[in-house]
C-alpha cells in the first residue's frame, strides 16, 4: 500500500486505485460500493463478498455522508445473505456504527444485491427514563440513511445514503460475515 501512496499524485488519488484492490484480489464482484464526493473528486471504496475483516483504504478520512451503491449481478444460483458492520475510529478501538444486511434477487438472468440498514443503538435505564449509550455533546450519535428509490416487497434497497446525526463519519473499516441462517424477516 505504501507503494500505491506514493506513486499516485495525491492522496485521492491513492484512493481511487485502494479503492478497487479488493477487485483484483478476487473474480467475485463487490457486495457494494461506498461512495462520496471530497473536494470535487468522486471516492469510490468496494466493499467485498468474501467474509473477513478490511480496514478503511485511508485512514482517518472524515465525510459527511457515505452513499452505498450496487456492487455487480451475479449469475448462477442465488449468493448467500450478508452483514456488513461498518465501524467508526473510536478513542481506543472502533465502535460498530451500523449493519447493512445485503440480499440478492432476481432480476432478470442474474442476482442484484440489495441492502437494508440496521443500526445498533444500545440504551440504559437513568431513574424513569431510557437514555441512549452513545451520546456526544448530549445528542444521541443517530445514523439516518436516505433511500435511493423504492424499497422492494422484502424491505431491501438498491441503495442508500446515510450519515450521522452528530457530525461527520471517520470509517476505521468493515467486516463482512455470510449469513448461512434462514432469510430476515421483512420489516
Amino acid at each position: 500500500m505504501r507503494l500505491l501512496l506514493r506513486r499516485a499524485s495525491s492522496w485521492r488519488g491513492a484512493v481511487g486505485l485502494l479503492g478497487f484492490l479488493p477487485n483484483l484480489w478476487s473474480s467475485t464482484p463487490p457486495l457494494l460500493l461506498l461512495e462520496h464526493m471530497h473536494q470535487g473528486q468522486q471516492l469510490t471504496w468496494a466493499v467485498p463478498a468474501h467474509s473477513g475483516q478490511y480496514p478503511a483504504p485511508v485512514a482517518g478520512l472524515t465525510v459527511s455522508s457515505w452513499t452505498v451503491v450496487p456492487g455487480s449481478p451475479v449469475s448462477g444460483p442465488q449468493p448467500p445473505d450478508r452483514v456488513v458492520r461498518f465501524y467508526v475510529a473510536g478513542r481506543v478501538e472502533p465502535k460498530l456504527l451500523c449493519l447493512v444486511d445485503v440480499r440478492y434477487f432476481p432480476q432478470g438472468n442474474a442476482w442484484v444485491p440489495y441492502y437494508r440498514m440496521d443500526e445498533r443503538m444500545y440504551f440504559t435505564r437513568r431513574g424513569h427514563q431510557w437514555v441512549p449509550l452513545t451520546l456526544l455533546n448530549g445528542v444521541p450519535a443517530l445514523v439516518t440513511a436516505t433511500p435511493l428509490g423504492f424499497a422492494n416487497a422484502a424491505g431491501y434497497y438498491q441503495g442508500f445514503s446515510f450519515s450521522r446525526t452528530t457530525g461527520p463519519i471517520t470509517l476505521a473499516g468493515w467486516s463482512v460475515i455470510r449469513d448461512d441462517a434462514s432469510p430476515l424477516p421483512a420489516p
